[in-house]
């Protein structure tokens, strides 16, 4: 271990990888404390226990820091959603897709301020890694969901982008007006009415 001497504290010998990792857990850490608009690069740093010069071995600028803070929590939230989305019949499809659909608004509910910076901040023209594309997350269960027979066939592509922005604005709703039976019931309606084999 070898003391840092900006901090005073003894740092473990880490890969380049792991201290990135570290960082990047720093950086949720105390944006989701701070609140993006307050955080700064030594907050960062020091929440790590790092130098603040460390943080520009790992990333050029703050943006691409958000960037990268982005891909990791996407990462995360896909792996979660392909565990717990099992299903053998289409009645387990839908369960598991309105699940889902329940899943993403906890998730929207706990990024509070840091959904603005990684989503809609100065980062939003930065395209998502294609595989963590929101088309990508909601195509794959949609896919799913043809291939058990729960959804009749239709243009996944398309259809992932119609299902997924109807989902973000039942959160968006739910988080304003704190109506959050009477959005889902309505929501979970027009999916089955949409999606299902009846059409």
């Amino acid at each position: 271990m070898k003391k840092n001497k900006n901090t005073g504290i003894r740092r473990r010998r880490l890969t380049p990888e792991a201290r990135r990792i570290e960082l990047l857990e720093a950086a949720v850490q105390v944006l989701n404390t701070i609140g993006p608009a307050n955080a700064r690069v030594e907050d960062i740093t020091k929440t790590a226990g790092t130098a603040k010069g460390t943080f520009y071995l790992y990333f050029s600028s703050w943006e691409d820091m958000l960037e990268a803070v982005r891909k990791r929590i996407l990462s995360t939230y896909v792996t979660e959603m392909k565990n717990r989305f099992v299903c053998q019949t289409p009645a387990d499809w839908w369960a598991a897709f309105e699940n889902e659909c329940m899943a993403f608004i906890r998730f929207r509910e706990n990024l509070g301020e840091l959904h603005e910076a990684i989503f809609h901040g100065a980062i939003a023209e930065r395209p998502v890694h294609s595989t963590l594309s929101t088309g990508a997350i909601v195509g794959w269960m949609l896919k799913e969901g043809i291939r058990i027979g729960a959804c009749r066939n239709i243009d996944v592509e398309v259809a992932a982008e119609l299902v997924f922005s109807v989902m973000h604005t039942m959160g968006d709703n739910i988080m304003l007006t704190g109506e959050r039976d009477r959005y889902i019931q309505t929501t979970f309606e027009l999916f089955r009415f949409w999606l299902g084999r009846k059409l």
